[in-house]
């Protein structure tokens, strides 16, 4: 398989490290030759990759695309891509765009040409979330608290709405696809403002998820169950995130592998989930 990465901060950090045992050839960007030299858990990459001038020159020699950019221009990157490339799957980032409305029109156009994707939603490989799902029930109820120190540095576009950011459709819509994936489907409640986003859902068996995600002065994240505090860390990895120790990327690798031995998408639910996503957002204060 070869593997064309776009992207300069995840897709270089998050990606890179993880599909390059899936693939027999890494693209990258010249762009980001820099990078990679000057980072010491990126450098050892080097003698694997093949840098490119024009993205044109090398599209009969791509398999899979791996785009980790802002939504907008993620989307605007698909649209070009897809003229001239047909990979077996693109692995994407969430949201699929920067607004509902345009990620119904993405999955339109991806469905037409018959192209694969898969979003980054990962949080169902991690401990807590397998937690949950076993313990589904009757009558259980499920509460989830999210407390994010923001870091605008750089990444100013990750706390703007309209850019596909913010408390909602950066950090909270994670949640939404647990709501979505576990058939959470009923909103009892919600409260969903540019700093914190609170709903409560249930499913048939009248088990309940309490989510609520807010800005704070600092990094929290726990779970618990029937008033019980199951889960404790600093964020949903329940680990610390650093450049030398990132537990992101034995997740991406699980999320890579899976994804990669699956054949087919189901347009129809990734086009039920945004649906979904756009319910939720309906009346943001």
């Amino acid at each position: 398989m070869n593997t064309l990465i776009i992207g300069s901060g995840f897709g270089l950090y998050g990606y890179l490290p993880s599909i390059i045992d899936f693939s027999k050839k890494i693209y990258l960007s010249i762009k980001y030759k820099k990078k990679v030299e000057n980072r010491k858990d990126l450098k050892k990459y080097l003698n694997r990759i093949n840098w490119y001038l024009n993205l044109y020159s090398i599209s009969d020699k791509i398999d899979c695309v791996v785009i980790a950019q802002k939504p907008k221009n993620q989307h605007e990157k698909i649209i070009e891509l897809i003229k001239y490339i047909k990979p077996k799957i693109f692995f994407l980032e969430k949201p699929l765009s920067n607004t509902p409305k345009n990620s119904l029109s993405l999955i339109k156009s991806l469905s037409r040409k018959k192209i694969k994707f898969v979003i980054g939603f990962m949080f169902k490989y991690l401990n807590w979330y397998k937690f949950c799902n076993r313990n589904i029930n009757q009558n259980q109820k499920f509460k989830i608290i999210w407390e994010i120190k923001p870091n605008k540095k750089n990444n100013f576009w990750k706390f703007n709405h309209l850019d596909g950011g913010g408390i909602t459709r950066f950090y909270a819509i994670h949640f939404f696809r647990l709501l979505f994936d576990l058939n959470f489907k009923k909103i009892n409640y919600k409260k969903i403002t540019k700093k914190k986003c609170c709903i409560i859902a249930s499913d048939v068996k009248k088990n309940f998820f309490d989510i609520c995600i807010k800005f704070s002065k600092s990094n929290n994240f726990k779970v618990f169950l029937n008033n019980k505090k199951k889960f404790d860390g600093p964020n949903p990895f329940l680990k610390k995130i650093s450049k030398d120790k990132d537990p992101r990327i034995i997740i991406i690798k699980k999320h890579i592998a899976d994804n990669l031995k699956k054949k087919d998408i189901n347009y129809d639910y990734e086009k039920n989930f945004i649906l979904f996503w756009k319910k939720l957002e309906k009346n943001i204060n």
